[in-house]
């Protein structure tokens, strides 16, 4: 790590990112979803990838767990190390968006200064932060693993809302309440939201297919 590498010259495909969005129905976008252990990111994410997937979407799911057994496994849970786990999925998720498909990332990534590096990386018009917004109680409720508990008896070290902060986004593209929504009705207000988001606005038919009948409820848009 460290070494120069500005002597590499990465090679353009033939293949344009307008091509593929425009073969695809839908522009390739990142969705950033962060919050809380326990806030359910991960289980929307997956829902909502499903969703889409039936809707004929080119989407994917980047999972905190699934990254850190294996890109990331190098790394801990210091802040130097969790800025460094968003950075590579921020690289990862830049090369799903130019492919033209719907990126979800599902981390706590609990550093404000962490998320806007990402966004820097991915490009600020192809970047949505969603705030997954769940009381910490609730989120410890949840924890069936008992992390949280583990983490108050200090066995766990640098664990997000017991010994570690979190910094909630100050101005998120879109906020989606957990606490008390059922997982069903807050993954329709992922869809929905994304699909708005990504639906390109050329094709009327493939934005009528790609938003029929998809509720938003719990979302709240900064733009509106």
């Amino acid at each position: 790590m460290g070494q120069n590498i500005s002597y590499l010259r990465a090679p353009k495909s033939i293949i344009t990112q307008q091509m593929r969005e425009g073969q695809n129905g839908h522009h390739g976008m990142a969705f950033w979803l962060t919050g809380m252990s326990g806030a359910g990111k991960s289980t929307l994410a997956h829902l909502a990838e499903a969703e889409l997937f039936e809707k004929t979407c080119r989407v994917v799911v980047l999972d905190g767990d699934v990254v850190r057994s294996g890109l990331c496994a190098d790394l801990g849970f210091s802040a130097e190390d969790r800025f460094e786990n968003n950075r590579r999925v921020a690289e990862l998720a830049k090369i799903f968006v130019e492919s033209g498909i719907i990126c979800i990332c599902a981390f706590i990534s609990p550093s404000a200064a962490a998320r806007e590096n990402a966004k820097e990386i991915i490009g600020t018009q192809y970047f949505r932060e969603i705030f997954v917004d769940c009381a910490l109680e609730e989120c410890e409720r949840r924890d069936v693993k008992g992390f949280y508990a583990r983490a108050r008896l200090g066995e766990i070290k640098n664990y997000t809302g017991v010994s570690a902060g979190y910094e909630p986004p100050s101005s998120p593209d879109c906020i989606i309440k957990t606490s008390h929504a059922a997982k069903e009705e807050s993954a329709a207000a992922l869809v929905g939201y994304i699909l708005m988001e990504a639906a390109c606005q050329t094709d009327d038919s493939l934005v009528g297919r790609l938003r029929h009948d998809v509720p938003v409820p719990h979302v709240w848009n900064n733009a509106t």
